[in-house]
């Protein structure tokens, strides 16, 4: 039975998946119909990869319901057993609404509406407490681990950016230990978080910009969370202009953010440039070794984050 069988068989007469190919390069999703009372809802059929389910989807739906445009499953889950190679795996496939919506133009307008649309979460999630949220994992500074990075580094420069100079890059990982712990020490307040606020996972329309995955979300500062969507902003989209985000778009960004969140307090604002440098190192070396993705804008904006100066997205 193919995967698509599977989950067809598991949701059973609730859902019906419409199409044989999947809507998402990177993982299998589609389009689908929930049979409502009302009448059917069009929908999206996706693998949940979130740790804490339960947790997750109770946050999604506080955020609907304080108005976030967020998705939140129509459904309960499913467990699928999918048989591969003779063996059988466990998946839990889930069915969220279908929004409406485009893909990042490039426009600094997009910027800032995602900005708006953080802060809106952001605000939405302060001082909120759900049971069994994951927690967020913090990187290791066994000397071990660092030394293999570093080597990562310096191959996968070589391979796709062979005019860059990975040192600055090279020089910050060896330091990692003390900006982890620098980021501990400051003890920032945490809430549930998206960690994956990226225009990959948005939509945007004439209200603004809403977001379509929350899977990666974890208790978490606030601020990690900010700096992770400004680094990681142009990663994988078609939107994405060979670069990561300029000055002026960080500063759109910034203020279409700060227009809805909390006020960043002041050990908030003398964290930030731990928190860019902990976020650089921790989430963009996988990105620039492991996780590599080869289509020529990627690359290109990947050599950016590579040697970016993170001045460029200095506090005001």
């Amino acid at each position: 039975m193919s995967v698509r069988a599977a989950v067809q068989a598991a949701f059973g007469p609730d859902l019906t998946i419409d199409g044989t190919d999947s809507i998402h390069r990177f993982s299998l999703v589609w389009w689908a119909r929930v049979h409502a009372p009302g009448g059917d809802v069009p929908a999206v059929v996706k693998r949940t990869w979130g740790s804490g389910q339960h947790a997750l989807e109770a946050w999604q739906r506080v955020l609907v319901g304080r108005g976030v445009r967020t998705v939140a499953p129509l459904l309960p889950p499913v467990d699928v057993t999918i048989e591969e190679d003779g063996e059988g795996r466990r998946e839990r496939w889930v069915a969220y609404p279908r929004l409406r919506g485009r893909g990042w133009d490039g426009s600094s307008t997009d910027v800032a509406a995602a900005g708006r649309l953080l802060g809106t979460m952001h605000a939405a999630s302060t001082d909120l407490a759900i049971e069994g949220f994951p927690v967020f994992e913090w990187g290791t500074d066994a000397a071990d681990s660092i030394a293999e990075d570093v080597e990562a580094v310096r191959r996968s420069t070589a391979e796709h950016w062979p005019h860059a100079d990975p040192g600055p890059w090279i020089a910050a990982l060896e330091r990692f230990g003390d900006t982890l712990r620098a980021m501990r020490a400051a003890a920032l307040p945490c809430i549930p978080a998206s960690l994956d606020h990226r225009a990959a996972n948005l939509l945007f329309d004439d209200e603004g910009a809403m977001t379509v995955d929350l899977e990666n979300a974890a208790l978490a500062p606030r601020l990690l969370d900010l700096a992770l969507a400004v680094l990681l902003f142009p990663l994988e989209d078609v939107g994405c202009a060979g670069r990561a985000l300029s000055g002026e778009e960080w500063r759109a960004f910034l203020a279409g953010y700060l227009a809805e969140a909390p006020p960043l307090g002041a050990t908030e604002r003398s964290a930030w440039p731990t928190a860019l440098e902990y976020m650089r190192m921790e989430w963009g070396t996988w990105h620039l070794t492991e996780g590599v993705e080869t289509d020529p804008a990627n690359l290109a904006y990947l050599e950016d984050l590579l040697t970016l100066d993170a001045e460029r997205f200095a506090l005001p």
